[in-house]
């Protein structure tokens, strides 16, 4: 007797059909089986008998129990759109809740009955020796947060011996970030159009700046809904502090001082390639590294 021909790539594709049709991938319950696959990305909160208290707000940094406990304090002091700039991330913050959930797979491992009366914390980056991998990210506009500004945040760096990075948009010069911190700061760079660009790494360079760090993806806009939701809810008049378009804004920072920022519409440069990498390579002798903080979320960005 001669058995019947089989056709295999029919028969797996019947075989699937049925099973996209069983109750046990049903929607109901397909979720809830791939969610028992891995551990859930938030453990329900523990803190039900002790909440936070938004009327009972810490009066001294010491007073601290964790560094959410200041932003609570920023939003009180802070005008909201100062305070919208700092806190805002991408889209419907999708990018916040990423950075969150992404630390939850980090944890400190507990090592029992070891001497650890010394540790030694010190990290080599780039050639330079820190006391600690402890990194100070580059954000802008510092000075409409405190008086003191990038300075203050350098006087804090000195002490440990921590790697800061300045961004371009800062309230302080390379300069005077340099010599608050007491040695050589990195200074982290937009990708402008490229006569700006190259003033302001010759700048970095001559005032010791051994390290550029290239925002590779600032050239799209972004859509900071908090920080425009909080922004729209701010009766100061402006443009005084940031003039009436974005050159007169980077103008008015140190960085730029002396350099011809143009008429344009826009100082971004959209386009960037690996050769924009190498003209960057051949132009100074600073060592080049890359960054793209949107792609983490707001709060990390220059």
């Amino acid at each position: 007797m001669e058995l019947p021909h089989i056709d295999r790539i029919a028969s797996r594709r019947s075989f699937l059909q049925f099973l996209a049709a069983s109750p046990l991938f049903a929607d109901v319950g397909a979720p809830a089986f791939a969610q028992n696959l891995s551990a859930p990305s938030r453990l329900p909160d523990p803190m039900a008998w002790a909440p936070r208290d938004l009327d009972n707000l810490i009066s001294d940094p010491k007073e601290a129990l964790d560094v959410f406990d200041f932003e609570p304090v920023a939003k009180k002091n802070l005008p909201p759109a100062h305070f919208g700039y700092m806190v805002t991330g991408i889209d419907d913050e999708v990018t916040l809740r990423a950075n969150r959930e992404g630390f939850l797979k980090f944890q400190l491992r507990p090592r029992r009955l070891l001497d650890v009366g010394t540790i030694d914390l010190t990290t080599e980056i780039l050639g330079a020796t820190y006391d600690s991998p402890i990194v100070i990210a580059p954000t802008g506009s510092n000075r409409a947060f405190h008086p003191d500004g990038e300075l203050a945040v350098a006087k804090a760096a000195r002490p440990g011996n921590h790697l800061q990075i300045l961004s371009s948009g800062a309230t302080t010069s390379i300069e005077e970030a340099i010599a608050a911190r007491g040695a050589p700061v990195w200074f982290q760079l937009y990708a402008r159009r490229w006569q700006v660009t190259e003033a302001l790494l010759r700048r970095a360079e001559r005032a010791g700046s051994p390290v550029a760090v290239v925002t590779i993806d600032g050239g799209a806009s972004t859509n900071w809904e908090t920080f425009v939701r909080l922004r729209r809810t701010d009766t100061r008049q402006c443009d005084s502090c940031h003039g009436r378009s974005p050159q007169d804004y980077v103008a008015r920072r140190p960085n730029f001082d002396g350099i011809d920022v143009g008429d344009r519409a826009s100082l971004n440069i959209a386009k960037q390639t690996w050769d924009s990498i190498k003209n960057l390579r051949d132009m100074v002798g600073m060592k080049i590294a890359e960054r793209h903080p949107y792609a983490r979320g707001r709060n990390t960005r220059g």
